[in-house]
Formats: C-alpha cells, sequence, structure tokens
C-alpha cells in the first residue's frame, strides 16, 4: 500500500517474494509492487530501506533489473559489498520491504524502425541494461538488439545467459581474455564499429563503471553515432534531488558570460544522459 507524506515521492510497502544469489557474491531479490511495476522505465531506479530500523537513515538506490506488469512485480540485481547490501540480504521471503519509486528517467529508445540499438554493459552496470534489453525487443523487435557485455573474467560476467534468453545477439568480453573477446568491453565495441561505414542510425547504451562508460562516449563520438546514452552511478543520498549530493556537470548552451556547463542532479535529472552532453572528469 502506498504511504505518501505531502511533497514526496510515492512510498510502498513491498512485500519480498524471494531472494537468491545468481553468481557468487550477486544476488536477486524479486518483489511484488504492482504500482512500481505499472509506471516503471528501463533506467529508472528506486530506493529502498535496506533495514527494518532507521539505522541506517538514508535508503539505498537500486536500479530495476526486471518489471513484470501482468504479474505486478519487480526484481534488483545488486552486488554484495557494504553495509547497506548487506543488510537487504537478511531479509526473506514474506518480509514487508519500505521502497519508494519508480524514480529518475530513464532510456530513450528513438522513434525510428529502422535504427539498430547496441547494449554495452560492464560489470554490475548490467543490471538496469537487462530492463532495457526487455523494452527494446518488445519495442523494435530483438533482431535489432546487440548486447556488448564485458567483466574482468569470466566468473564476473553478469546476466549474459539472461540477455541470450531474450534472443537478441549477445557478446562477451572478459578482461583477462578468460571467455569470448580477449579485452575490454570497449574495444569490442569498437571493432564493432569499425565494421561500420555508417552509425547515423545507430542507437548505444551503456552501463557501468565512470571510465567505461566514458570511453564509450568517445569511441561513439568518433564514430558519429545518432544516439549514445549512459546511465551514471553517481552515489545518491536522497534520490530524489533534494540533498544535490550526485550531481554531475553536464554541457548547456553558453549564453554571454555564463559558463558552458551546469550542474544537474543524477538521481532527479538522470540517471541517463545523453553522453555527448557530460563533462567527464
Amino acid at each position: 500500500m502506498p504511504n505518501t507524506p505531502c511533497g514526496m515521492k510515492s512510498i510502498y510497502d513491498c512485500k519480498l517474494i524471494e531472494q537468491h544469489e545468481v553468481s557468487p557474491g550477486v544476488w536477486l531479490s524479486k518483489l511484488t509492487g504492482p504500482e512500481i511495476a505499472r509506471g516503471a522505465v528501463a533506467g529508472q531506479f528506486v530506493n529502498v530501506q535496506v533495514a527494518k530500523t532507521t539505522d541506517p537513515l538514508l535508503r539505498r538506490p537500486f536500479s530495476l533489473h526486471a518489471v513484470d506488469r501482468e504479474k505486478g512485480t519487480f526484481s534488483l540485481l545488486y552486488v554484495l559489498v557494504g553495509r547497506g547490501t548487506a543488510l537487504l540480504h537478511r531479509y526473506v521471503s514474506g518480509d514487508i520491504i519500505s521502497v519508494v519509486g519508480p524514480l529518475g528517467n530513464g532510456f530513450d529508445l528513438g522513434d525510428s524502425p529502422d535504427a539498430e540499438h547496441i547494449v554495452v554493459a560492464g560489470g554490475c552496470g548490467a543490471a538496469p541494461l537487462h530492463f532495457l534489453c526487455d523494452s527494446l525487443c518488445e519495442k523494435w523487435g530483438c533482431e535489432k538488439v546487440t548486447v556488448l557485455v564485458g567483466g574482468k573474467s569470466k566468473d564476473a560476467l553478469l546476466c549474459e545467459d539472461e540477455f541470450r534468453e531474450h534472443g537478441v545477439l549477445t557478446e562477451a568480453a572478459t578482461d583477462d581474455a578468460s571467455y569470448g573477446y580477449g579485452g575490454f568491453v570497449t574495444q569490442l565495441l569498437q571493432a564493432h564499429l569499425d565494421k561500420r561505414s555508417d552509425a547515423s542510425n545507430l542507437r548505444i547504451y551503456s552501463c557501468g563503471p565512470h571510465g567505461m562508460m566514458r570511453e564509450v562516449a568517445r569511441i561513439c563520438s568518433e564514430h558519429e553515432v545518432q544516439s549514445c546514452q549512459v546511465s551514471l552511478e553517481n552515489k545518491m543520498a536522497c534520490g530524489i534531488g533534494v540533498c544535490t549530493g550526485c550531481i554531475q556537470k553536464i554541457k548547456k548552451q553558453s549564453q554571454g558570460c555564463d559558463p558552458a556547463w551546469e550542474y544537474k542532479r543524477v538521481c532527479a535529472d538522470g540517471p541517463v544522459f545523453e553522453a555527448e552532453n557530460i563533462i567527464w572528469e
């Protein structure tokens, strides 16, 4: 049931259906939340109260990994690291968890049926891109989608099997060359684009480490890709745009003596941005 104090985003009491380890140190939580499932778009996130007490006081942000609108459920995928995820991990099936969401702005899937789509996932950045892949397949057909998933090693690859189950072309890259393409997933992207004479009808989406997304942005700019969107993972506190703790420098049209950039809140104005607009530092 929603519990919405004045001026706040919608807060829902969501029941935990199941929670299990999908790979070493990586956990999947599935919860009921019809309102969240109905309203969510790929790229958005939720803010979760990870403990039954007020310690810690702040909620933790988690990307929406999967959504089943018909069943009214959504899933979170997270790496068990730090106090917040350790506390979330203690919940058991049937527990009620307070969740705020859906929050933020999602990916723009475009309006051209002729466009091709490449999804570039790095490490735990694969979490929101699973939901994106669902959405792209639903709107444009899986034959229009390619997924490039990267990790430090084969064991560190996330969601590869899930992407393949969508029926999309999926390729893996490992930094240590233990599986798939030997090298960074950005190098695999570079190889894909180098084969193309024209990338003007190509849309690219990415989430992962900051340095990886910066390189994705550079490659897309070099090849004049139509659209390159990235989901930033700046550290958030409030998650609703009040504290400005997750600000990011974004380019803007300079007017007179005004600076050529401005701060945007990743939680409220993002987390998805056009890569060409980000000032990468």
